[in-house]
């Protein structure tokens, strides 16, 4: 068998740590390195795969399209290595490990799915924060979030879990015809807002034939919750929704969904590598949304 083709460690490592955290500067500081070391490291890479990776403007930049295909399987690639690292003496990984999440995604299915997780790591101690809370994401004492927006914390590291695409949801009692057109009076359920619930009316034109009055329960998970208890059609979405859907407790009426303009993101200091707890949990979230992602595909 041939030997593999590989750039530079070096090369490789000043880019994810640059892309990832949006600045180079940032990077040389978590690389322990001068800024020059690191720009010279990445035109090496440029220079390996025969492409721009960044778009530069004067001390600014942005990724190419090509920057943007190779960040997310190099992130996964050194974290699968650290984690791999840490499996040898599994028993060792222990400790608090704080995540702040949605109250939405904590509830239906950050508690329903990190099972399997921790009877692989009893020693892991975790500390679930329902939060939306802008200052968690800054936190000392928090180490993951995860948050729905489009990405850009200052100071932070972060990494698109999934997109979100909306589609309304109700239970199946109120949809037992399969008529779209008994929906009409049916209450709307909203969060916080009716924002999304203005996206997909815009965008899906049968959706004009709902015309119920609209009800604003505060959060995502009481407006789940509020359309389980069959009390009108919720603004759903492929993440919180999942087992609902597949358990059949809730139903899409319209088939029609529209892409949020944002997306979840998993967001940390980028000092993790240092506590083998935080880095197990954040590889689990990584991985647990990729599989998603391809059962979604």
């Amino acid at each position: 068998m041939a030997a593999r083709r590989l750039p530079p460690l070096n090369a490789l490592r000043a880019f994810e740590a640059a892309a990832r955290r949006r600045s180079i500067s940032r990077a040389a500081e978590e690389l322990g390195v001068t800024h020059g070391a690191v720009s010279h490291q990445i035109r090496t890479l440029e220079a390996f795969v025969g492409t721009d990776l960044l778009e530069r403007a004067g001390n600014r930049f942005k990724l190419t399209v090509a920057g943007e295909q190779l960040l997310a399987p190099l992130s996964s690639g050194f974290d699968l290595l650290a984690t791999a690292v840490i499996s040898l003496d599994r028993p060792s990984v222990r400790g608090d490990v704080t995540v702040s999440a949605p109250p939405a995604l904590t509830c239906l299915w950050l508690v329903k799915t990190v099972g399997d997780l921790l009877k692989q790591y009893p020693d892991l101690r975790l500390h679930l924060r329902p939060s939306n809370s802008p200052k968690e994401v800054i936190a000392s004492d928090v180490d993951l979030c995860i948050r729905y927006g489009d990405g850009i914390w200052p100071g932070r590291r972060s990494e698109r879990l999934t997109d979100s695409d909306l589609f309304p949801v109700c239970r199946p009692d109120l949809f037992e015809s399969g008529d779209i057109g008994e929906l009409a009076d049916t209450p709307l359920l909203c969060a916080a807002n009716s924002h999304e619930w203005d996206l997909w009316l815009a965008t899906v034109p049968q959706g004009s034939i709902l015309t119920g009055g609209r009800h604003y329960l505060g959060n995502h998970l009481a407006m789940i919750e509020a359309a389980v208890g069959g009390l009108g059609l919720a603004m759903g979405d492929n993440v919180t929704c999942q087992r609902y859907l597949e358990s059949g407790t809730l139903v899409r009426p319209f088939p029609e969904s529209v892409r949020a303009p944002a997306s979840f993101f998993l967001i940390d200091a980028g000092d993790h590598e240092r506590r083998p707890a935080v880095t197990v949990v954040r590889q689990w979230i990584l991985e647990s949304f990729n599989r998603k992602t391809a059962l979604a595909a």
